[in-house]
């Protein structure tokens, strides 16, 4: 016998808000769109294809007020309005849903799970199987013999699906019982109020002992525990109030069009089409293939999986060079370009270990060749000598009449030159520049770039090399499908290369791009490959302080709370804080849960009501400390170099700051003495020290320069103490009697001003009363006029050209503030914010850069042996034999001090240690640095 057709119907509020809260809410396309939701609903639209392969599918939304909301005013009330940046992507979710051909439904009065409630019994009646996918739990008591409920887990592309056998394990109960255990034990996340004291447990228990709710009132005198039977007598109306609020009604003015809800042929032109514009990429690689014309089948098309309409790039000018003949030739060819593409292939992601299988190079569109050098097995044979390819390679890459261009050249650089072959004469990085022209997007690799910008759906390296348990390496992967793979890659850079440098001159980044972020990328390449020395063994003695630290804390956080217990454990420690311990205050809620947050912002506020607060705090900094850096750093040591190797992005930013990885140091703790020891671990060879160099205050002296304020341009000239000198215009009093919390507060406020804090936000950062902090704002923009006015200028040009600038040119968006669409007012200022600062930010990364450059230049040029070796915020760390350190520090001095010309003079401090953290201040000798 047949199974059963099937109707999946997809609860499409609850979905687009699950998949909202999800994701990264600042997931947008290059131009600023905001699509989290979007790609959210649309990747579990996929998957319900994709897996349950279903006959019939429907959406149903909200519409209007509900029975509900007339019965009791507060259901739902404790819920805030949509997000404005949710709302604004609805209409993008409803045009997908029309090109895909998927009906909904609605209707004025019900809830999504109303309409729901009565498509599926209308289903089910017509003989078909249900499957209701949706986030809401209250559909659990939908739940039948033909109707299951699928759920997203934690992780929004996992779910659950749940049937009566599944809910018996996790409720104990019926489906249908679940309204009255609601009823009882009520929902917090809809503001239902239930009988105040039952939980869980209690609800469970009475339902499965009475069955119903009406039966447990039947049965009062029954109860054996008074406090329960006082809660129930006193709350009967609230108990029943509650029922009703919870239960889910079919009776609603609906009626299930099957022939509507079958699932069509799909569009697939309109549907890629629409991932294209919302840059989707990811995406249509899940699509099901087109439908032949007049196929009647429903299904089959789903899983055909066809290329894209955009066309793969020919292989017919691809070829293999894999002769000392062929490479000579390919050599001559390409001394003959004007500039040429570089892309290697390899065994890893990090480019420090990695083997390098082959180079592709690129010089006309539709030509390409691939010189393998490293493959394995069979294809060995056809591998070019390495002595053989650099030598032949070398004076291509060195010369300066041939440009080079690739894409993300930082990797591709760095594997090349640890094989011996440097690359000199960049002139463009794809990734980069695609980065300066949409700094907000996630989309910078290579395919992606190719598919929105080109057109063209390219080879994933999934399709070469596999993924999970049985991924290979691209070394054993067999050429024929490695050399288009390959070609194409060095292909498609060059065809994006001449699309991006026009619109980087359109839009007058080209100076920036050229002459700063080119420029930078052999520094950071060497950077990288200098590495800084790691002092494991101290390292290993941290570790054994911080265990036996943590286990100290155990004991003791387990003596206040009067048994054993897991602290990475949220729940239990929500328990024995809250319901054991009745540490909670007023203000605080319990979540969907039923247990109180034990986040870091509540414990915060808990110090000081038991002991037990500040060593659980003490247990989670010392934990996380421990896990990050102490048991981390020593695993990250290069074996074949000795030393650590952090790979710098130079696109990892909106605000054009550097970003690290493997480590982040960015994120090394430097507020807490424990924290700060980490530093320790990062200490010079033997015969040099580490040099750190820190722009003193750039953010605020860029701030002084744009905003053209003479008094505190002046306080700069003078070489004031600027906190102090704010204190003093702003208290009015003499620099002299400036006390260190006036100061204290001065300082937290040039900084919040330049973030665009407002007294709300500079209250909560100083512990001023608001209306003090208020008063202090205003009294501070009497003190410095200008800088007010250039408030209100950036917020106007954001608003108008709906993007800011830097000095150097360098652009953020805020198409937020330019949009006609109507945006709620906590995001709009939040941008607002955001834009005030992002041209300091920017300024003050972008003069580090041009100081690295020059910096970089003159080492070189001088011949000197030291190096850079980090650079984290403002600061940059080299390594310095001893014998070069007074001139080194002398040119550190004039090159970062005479990066950019600013009518705050740039001031850079300069320390010296054996260590990252025990550095004293060098004693500059006399330096005239050149503005």
């Amino acid at each position: 016998m047949a199974n059963p057709a099937k109707l999946v119907l997809i609860d499409g509020h609850a979905l687009v808000y699950r998949a909202y809260f999800a994701l990264p809410t600042d997931m947008a396309t290059s131009s600023g769109e905001l699509t989290n939701a979007v790609f959210g609903f649309a990747s579990m639209l996929l998957n319900v294809f994709r897996d349950e392969q279903p006959e019939y599918l429907a959406v149903t939304f909200d519409r209007g007020l509900t029975g509900r909301d007339v019965a009791y005013s507060e259901y739902k009330a404790n819920r805030a309005s949509m997000p404005s940046d949710l709302h604004i992507q609805m209409e993008r979710i409803r045009e997908l849903l029309q090109v895909m051909r998927i009906p909904t439904y609605e209707v004025e009065g019900f809830e999504a799970d109303d309409v729901l409630a009565a498509l599926a019994a209308q289903a089910t009646e017509e003989g078909l199987d249900v499957l209701i996918v949706t986030g809401d739990t209250d559909t659990f008591q939908l739940i039948g013999p033909r109707v299951r409920v699928m759920m997203p887990r934690r992780s929004f592309g996992d779910t659950i699906v749940y049937d009566v056998t599944r809910i018996r394990e996790r409720y104990g109960l019926e489906p249908r019982q679940l309204i009255d255990y609601k009823a009882l034990i009520g929902d917090t996340s809809d503001n239902v109020p239930g009988v105040r004291g039952v939980g869980d447990k209690t609800a469970t228990k009475l339902m499965q002992e009475y069955g119903s709710l009406e039966a447990i009132y039947e049965n009062l005198e029954k109860i054996s525990s008074a406090r329960f039977r006082k809660a129930l007598e006193e709350n009967r109306d609230i108990a029943f109030l509650s029922k009703q609020l919870v239960t889910i009604t079919r009776d609603v003015p609906v009626e299930l069009n099957l022939e509507d809800s079958r699932v069509k042929p799909l569009d697939r032109e309109a549907v890629v089409d629409l991932f294209r514009q919302l840059e989707f990429r990811s995406l249509v690689d899940r699509l099901p293939g087109a439908a032949e014309p007049g196929d009647a089948t429903q299904l089959s098309f789903f899983f055909e999986q066809e290329r894209p309409s955009g066309a793969a790039p020919s292989a017919e000018g691809y070829q293999v060079v894999d002769s000392e003949e062929a490479l000579d030739a390919m050599v001559a060819d390409l001394r003959q370009a004007e500039a040429i593409v570089v892309d290697v292939e390899s065994t890893s992601v990090d480019p420090m270990n990695a083997r390098l299988v082959g180079i592709a190079l690129a010089a006309a569109e539709g030509r390409a060749y691939y010189v393998p050098v490293g493959h394995q097995g069979d294809e060995a044979a056809r591998n070019l000598p390495l002595p053989l390819v650099v030598e032949g390679l070398k004076p291509l890459f060195q010369d300066p009449n041939v440009l080079k261009v690739a894409h993300n050249a930082n990797y591709d650089l760095t594997v090349l030159a640890e094989h011996g072959l440097e690359v000199g004469s960049l002139a463009c990085d794809t990734m980069i520049a695609e980065w300066l022209l949409n700094p907000a997007s996630r989309n910078l690799g290579l395919k992606a770039l190719a598919w929105s910008r080109l057109g063209i759906e390219m080879t994933h390296i999934e399709d070469l090399i596999g993924s999970g348990r049985k991924q290979i390496t691209m070394d054993f992967v067999p050429l024929d499908r490695v050399v288009p793979y390959a070609c194409a890659d060095a292909d498609m850079t060059l065809r994006l290369a001449s699309l991006l440098q026009d619109e980087l001159r359109e839009k007058a980044l080209w100076p920036l791009f050229a002459d700063v972020e080119m420029r930078l990328v052999p520094v950071v390449v060497d950077m990288q490959r200098a590495g800084v020395k790691l002092d494991v063994e101290f390292l290993h003695a941290m570790n054994r302080q911080l265990t036996a630290r943590l286990q100290e804390l155990q004991e003791q956080i387990e003596a206040h709370v009067g048994h054993a217990l897991n602290i990475n454990s949220t729940q239990q420690l929500s328990v024995a804080l809250f319901d054991e311990m009745h540490l909670a205050l007023p203000w605080m809620r319990r979540g969907k849960s039923g247990h109180y947050s034990t986040a870091a912002d509540v414990l915060e506020k808990l110090r000081d009501k038991h002991p037990v607060v500040e060593l659980i705090l003490e247990q989670r900094q010392l934990a996380k400390l421990k896990g990050t850096y102490v048991d981390a750093l020593p695993a990250l040591v290069n074996r074949r170099t000795g030393r650590i190797h952090t790979s710098f992005n130079q696109a990892g930013s909106i605000t054009g700051r550097f970003s690290s990885s493997s480590p982040n140091l960015q994120n090394i703790p430097i507020k807490t003495d424990v924290g700060r020891e980490i530093r320790r671990a990062f200490i010079a060879e033997e015969g040099s020290v580490l040099l750190a160099a820190d722009y003193s205050q750039v953010e605020l002296r860029v701030l002084a320069h744009i905003s053209g304020d003479p008094d505190m341009l002046a306080a700069f000239a003078r070489g004031e103490d600027i906190h102090a000198a704010t204190a003093a215009a702003i208290y009015g009093v003499p620099l002299e009697e400036v006390t260190p919390a006036r100061r204290r507060v001065a300082k937290m406020t040039n900084f919040a001003i330049s973030y665009g804090v407002t007294g709300y936000g500079l209250a909560d950062r100083t512990g001023l009363p608001p209306d003090e902090a208020e008063a202090f704002i205003r009294s501070y923009f009497e003190a410095y006029p200008k800088i007010k006015d250039y408030i209100e200028r950036t917020r106007q040009q954001a608003r108008e050209q709906g993007y800011v600038e830097t000095l150097l040119g360098r652009r953020r968006y805020f198409p937020e503030l330019s949009t006609t669409s109507r945006v709620h007012q906590n995001v709009r200022e939040g941008a607002y914010r955001m834009a005030i600062n992002a041209p300091i930010q920017g300024t003050a990364a972008d003069i580090l850069k041009v100081a690295m450059v020059r910096l970089w230049r003159q080492l070189k040029e001088r011949g000197l042996r030291s190096r850079m070796i980090l650079q984290v915020h403002d600061e940059l760390v080299l390594e310095v034999p001893r014998e070069e350190l007074d001139e080194v520090a002398t040119l550190v001095i004039e090159t970062m001090e005479g990066a950019f010309e600013l009518d705050a003079p740039l001031k850079v401090d300069v320390q010296v240690g054996e260590n990252w953290l025990e550095m004293h201040e060098y004693r500059r000798k006399e330096c005239s640095a050149t503005r």
